[in-house]
């Protein structure tokens, strides 16, 4: 159960330095731009742009194909895992931030 005092945004800040920040099999600038890229932002370097803008635009669209070309690039599924995971951070993150802007939006 959470209190009415639970610091939400304290959470996902944390949660993006873990991700994004922390050592891991991956390189935390890749996991990084991943994120970015699910978020909306610039394009990255290939087979990681394609994988990461379909995570961030219709996840549930991702192909096979998509997962293994990263998979293929990076060398074990634990690899293409944290960057799959990256990009799905960065999409969630993107989505709770305008839904937070939003009832910050309302309550003015």
């Amino acid at each position: 159960m959470t209190s009415q005092n639970t610091d939400h945004r304290a959470f996902a800040l944390r949660l993006e330095q873990r991700v994004f920040s922390e050592p891991a099999e991956t390189d935390p600038d890749l996991r990084r731009r991943m994120g970015e890229r699910a978020a909306g932002g610039s394009p990255i370097a290939a087979p990681y742009d394609a994988l990461a803008h379909q995570i961030g635009e219709a996840a549930y669209r991702v192909s096979d194909a998509q997962v293994a070309a990263v998979r293929d690039m990076v060398g074990t599924d634990r690899k293409a895992f944290e960057l799959i995971v990256s990009a799905a951070i960065g999409a969630g993150l993107r989505r709770w931030k305008a839904g937070i802007a939003a009832i910050e939006g309302a309550a003015e």
